[in-house]
């Protein structure tokens, strides 16, 4: 594991973006997962003025790797806010997306390892130490690609709000991220000093489902200041 801690917000999506485009200006195919939410915003804006309408990076296909279908329809809110801050202002066609859905969710790890494996997956820190959607005290921590109903999710982790709406979530499980080549996590704010803290200072469980990265390979951290704050940086270096 590296950690890596800068200044702000601002420097931390910066690094993380370098990481993202020197894998895309590869010669060849490169798939890439990237994750939603709050802590990737800063560097979306700062990479679409470089993505957009380049013909260089008409090799790069993207999946993602969670999401909560609506009844009635293929797709739910990740898939809607990965293409509100960065695929449709990208210009990013959707031939080049590929999302876990409830048709696919089987099959999905086999269909990403036919394609050549995932070459990068960003991911941010959930507040309670939650990745995609591995929620704490039910995230099966030898598993794939898995579907899991809403309502045990939250009889577990009563934070989480109903949404009658979605009743499913389909998400990619640990094991299918340790086949990733190269996994970041990218950290900020002071709101995420202490889970951080407790993910990098606790044992694997699935009380900490993000606990399990730390087995990753090649898994590193960015973090800004804030986020890092309650950290000792030389306690990590020979992680």
């Amino acid at each position: 594991m590296k950690l890596i801690i800068e200044k702000d917000e601002r420097a931390m999506s910066e690094s993380c973006m370098q990481i993202v485009l020197g894998e895309m200006m590869q010669d060849k195919r490169v798939n890439i997962s990237l994750t939603s939410g709050r802590s990737p915003r800063t560097m979306y804006k700062m990479m679409i003025p470089y993505v957009k309408d380049q013909k260089k990076f008409d090799k790069i296909e993207y999946y993602i790797f969670d999401d909560g279908p609506r009844l009635g329809e293929t797709h739910g809110p990740v898939w809607d806010e990965m293409h509100e801050l960065f695929y449709t202002p990208a210009n990013i066609p959707d031939s080049r997306v590929h999302c876990i859905t409830r048709e696919n969710w089987m099959t999905y790890d086999e269909e990403i390892r036919n394609a050549g494996g995932l070459d990068l997956m960003v991911i941010g820190l959930g507040f309670d130490g939650h990745f995609c959607s591995n929620s704490p005290h039910v995230t099966p921590m030898d598993s794939y690609s898995y579907e899991m109903e809403r309502k045990k999710i939250i009889e577990k982790n009563p934070v989480y709000r109903e949404r009658p709406e979605i009743p499913m979530i389909y998400t990619m499980g640990p094991k299918s991220l340790m086949r990733v080549r190269r996994l970041v996590m990218i950290v900020n704010g002071k709101e995420k000093a202490e889970i951080l803290k407790a993910v990098l200072d606790s044992p694997v469980s699935d009380a900490l489902p993000s606990t399990v990265l730390k087995l990753h390979p090649n898994f590193t951290i960015i973090a800004d200041e804030e986020a890092a704050s309650l950290l000792n940086p030389a306690d990590y270096e020979n992680c």
